[in-house]
């Protein structure tokens, strides 16, 4: 099957291989395929098939179960009559599917890819079991003899190859099916139209005690059933679609269901929304000011406990479900990291950002968060978050999905509720969720979400949630920049010493108010209230009294109030009368001579050493640096310890060092873009490569159950020590998937960093399964 699908790549123009590369970004990850052939490899890998398939809408998902049923290959009309399409839909789903290289036309009919052939989602394509095709080979030639006996079909021999052409062709016969049907006795017909409508076959363990007197042997006898071994039995896939009889037409749905909807004004809308946004960004850098000021501690099990989330919440006036999201967020983005058991800044998260910048960088992070944290979940209720157990690989999906079907809303219309969206949502992804009813309390999450960051307002898709769906003639940058300008950005001074503003305040405004006020109020207007410690807190950040003056006094559009003006005076007038000096060591000396030689030496003036008593020097480098200068300028001192004992020191072991990979010296010449790794596969063989080297032809005598693309990954991942993942079957015979980095090959081994176990791992190569590049394994 990949010969041929291969074939029909090598017909592709340049631009129509680009295009598939852009749907399926995995099958051109390093190692990039060098043929067609071994493209074809990558776009049939489960994962990879299964990744793509996961973006379809319901009538894709319904197009290509019904083609599986089939067989896996059909003429476009049989698929269109058994669906009832109209030609204009199933050619939009066509080109769809087609486009992400999960169905190909040759030859006048329609191939499925091979993992969606088997049908790997619930319990067979339209409830049918596999193809007489599938299932009659394995019968003996005595049982191919009686079912042809029971179709009352002549085989042209009696071998066993012409008895199963002759089962075959009556099976195939629907009329025939039907006919030896309707002449069943009653209780047997009855049966075998159930099992027909159902897929399944009730009470089948029965058959092993009544044998030939069962309610089912009338059925095997005919080849209507087949039971192959001591489980359920089947029914052919022809046999079920021939007693549904020539009217029966498989689900279909190619248009999206409606939502309900509710007129909205544009100016509320525009005010929640820029409400919103700019209250996100004020709460994302009060929570990142909280963090460095007093880091949340990480519980044993993982994640940020309850007391520290209510705590960080009660610090920057947050809800705890707006908490969550802001610290997956940030830590997401990088600007908080574990360390040494503490949520803390990195030195992302300290660098100032601008307002608009700011936003826009949360907005992105959060379309592709793989987490919920505002998820209720019915059964394990709420977790803790920055708790690498919440990770959900479909979030970015779901939300996708979400923004979708908000998009799709009539201009100036609304969704009277999250529960409105959950048949549009589950059209536009229905392999989200295995049942439709469990999707409320998932949308309802991603719709508190939005509304957190200001993607959403009172039912709307904001500029910016337009711009994250990819339906606005803006770019996410410009949207947050314009709704952050049209937040109130003047404040009321007045003589009671409190500032407020009638509005949502601009970012600036916030964090100017934030600096030399304390916040008393939230909502509809914002109140701060200035006193001595938070201008004394402005004048420690480095602001002057002038400084703070005219930003008020530019924010106000007025003078400060004689009270205001008066206690920023006084308080710059007081500030700095009191000196406290951090001092890192202390270095002491009965002598006090040398002290004054110590303290006189040229070479070691950047201890900056202070006199403290005759034989007392106080220096503002650490013990250790100290030491090293003085021990530079010829002096021995000693390390005194906390208890005033000296400290035996012991040279540092030294790590081996790394020896650095070699580059390899095609990758400088590796094509980055789909159109230009379309133009050097265009023309290339259909087949997989043969071994480049060495190193390959030694993984093909290990692994030569794996393909040529996959053993190509592992090559490349012990060359590069890149991650990658792997299908693998250990010594007692349990499967389990590892994503491994760092690997070294020891044939017949892989030493390898593995993720799951975080820890190094010995792998055998004869026991992996499969090859995934890592892309489809985060």
């Amino acid at each position: 099957m990949t010969g041929s699908f291969s074939t029909w790549l090598a017909g592709l123009s340049r631009e129509e291989v680009a295009g598939l590369l852009t749907e399926r970004p995995d099958a051109s990850a390093d190692p990039e395929p060098l043929t067609l052939g071994e493209l074809a490899e990558r776009l049939s890998g489960l994962r990879g098939v299964m990744a793509a398939f996961a973006t379809c809408d319901l009538p894709s998902v319904q197009f290509a179960e019904v083609l599986a049923a089939l067989g896996g290959t059909a003429a476009r009309a049989d698929v269109e009559a058994l669906l009832g399409a109209a030609p204009d839909d199933s050619e939009r789903v066509l080109d769809g599917l087609v486009r992400r290289g999960l169905v190909w036309p040759a030859d006048g009919l329609l191939h499925l890819v091979e993992p969606l052939r088997e049908w790997p989602i619930g319990d067979g394509p339209l409830g049918l079991g596999p193809s007489a095709a599938v299932l009659l080979p394995r019968l003996r030639a005595e049982d191919l003899r009686r079912i042809v006996r029971g179709l009352a079909v002549e085989p042209s021999g009696k071998r066993k190859a012409e008895l199963l052409d002759a089962a075959l062709a009556g099976l195939g016969d629907a009329e025939r099916v039907r006919r030896v049907v309707a002449a069943a006795p009653r209780r047997e017909r009855h049966l075998i139209e159930k099992v027909a409508r159902t897929g399944r076959v009730d009470d089948y363990q029965g058959m092993h005690l009544f044998g030939q007197d069962g309610p089912y042997a009338w059925a095997l006898a005919r080849g209507l059933l087949v039971k192959l071994d001591w489980l359920e039995p089947l029914m052919p896939a022809e046999v079920a679609l021939a007693l549904r009889g020539p009217s029966y037409q498989a689900p279909f749905t190619p248009a999206a269901p409606a939502v309900g909807t509710v007129a909205t004004r544009e100016g509320t809308m525009t005010a929640e929304f820029a409400a919103a946004s700019a209250r996100a960004v004020e709460q994302m850098e009060a929570v990142l000011r909280s963090c460095a000021a007093e880091p949340p501690i990480r519980l044993k099990a993982g994640g940020v406990g309850v007391r520290e989330l209510r705590r960080t919440a009660k610090q920057t006036g947050c809800s705890e479900d707006v908490v969550r999201l802001w610290l997956e967020l940030a830590v997401a983005e990088g600007l908080l990291a574990w360390r040494d058991g503490a949520l803390v800044p990195t030195a992302e998260g300290g660098e100032p950002l601008q307002a608009a910048a700011r936003l826009a960088s949360m907005l992105r992070t959060w379309a592709q968060l793989p987490c919920l944290p505002m998820l209720d979940d019915p059964e394990r209720g709420r977790g803790a978050p920055v708790d690498t157990r919440a990770y959900d690989p479909a979030a970015p999906r779901l939300r996708a999905a979400v923004l979708e079907a908000l998009a799709g809303l009539p201009g100036r219309h609304g969704a009277t509720g999250p529960e409105q969206l959950v048949a549009a949502v589950t059209w536009r992804s229905p392999l989200l969720f295995e049942d439709a009813e469990m999707a409320p309390p998932y949308i309802a999450a991603v719709w508190q979400e939005a509304e957190s960051l200001g993607v959403l307002a009172h039912g709307v898709l904001t500029p910016t949630g337009r711009a994250l769906a990819g339906d606005a003639q803006t770019t996410l940058d410009e949207a947050a920049a314009d709704v952050l300008e049209a937040a109130c950005g003047k404040v009321l001074l007045q003589s009671d010493l409190t500032a407020v503003v009638p509005g949502p305040p601009a970012p600036w405004l916030a964090e100017l108010l934030d600096l030399v006020a304390e916040r008393e109020s939230r909502g509809t207007a914002s109140v701060w209230r200035f006193s001595l410690a938070t201008v004394r807190r402005a004048l420690d950040a480095g602001r002057s009294a002038e400084e703070i003056r005219s930003d008020l006094e530019a924010a106000a559009g007025t003078n400060l109030p004689q009270p205001l003006a008066y206690l920023i005076d006084d308080v710059a007038r007081r500030h700095g009368e009191i000196t406290v000096t951090a001092l890192a060591c202390a270095i002491c000396c009965s002598r006090p001579a040398l002290l004054a030689e110590i303290l006189a030496h040229r070479g070691l003036r950047r201890l900056r050493l202070r006199e403290l008593a005759p034989t007392v020097l106080a220096s503002a480098e650490p013990v250790d640096r100290t030491l090293e200068a003085l021990r530079a300028a010829g002096y021995v001192p000693v390390d005194a310890g906390d208890g005033g004992a000296p400290v035996i020191e012991r040279a540092p072991v030294r790590p081996a060092r790394r020896r650095k990979r070699p580059a390899w010296k095609d990758e400088a010449s590796r094509p980055r873009t789909p159109i230009e790794l379309a133009a050097r596969l265009h023309g290339t063989s259909p087949d997989p490569p043969a071994e480049a080297d060495g190193v390959e032809a030694r993984m093909t005598d290990l692994a030569p159950h794996l393909p040529v693309s996959e053993r190509r990954m592992l090559v490349h991942a012990v060359r590069t020590g890149t991650a990658v993942g792997i299908d693998y079957v250990n010594g007692e015979g349990n499967p389990t998937v590892r994503v491994i980095e760092k690997a070294r090959l020891d044939a017949p081994f892989l030493t390898a960093w593995c993720r799951l176990r975080d820890d190094e791992r010995v792998f055998h190569i004869g026991r992996v399964q499969a090859v995934t590049p890592s892309v489809l394994m985060t």
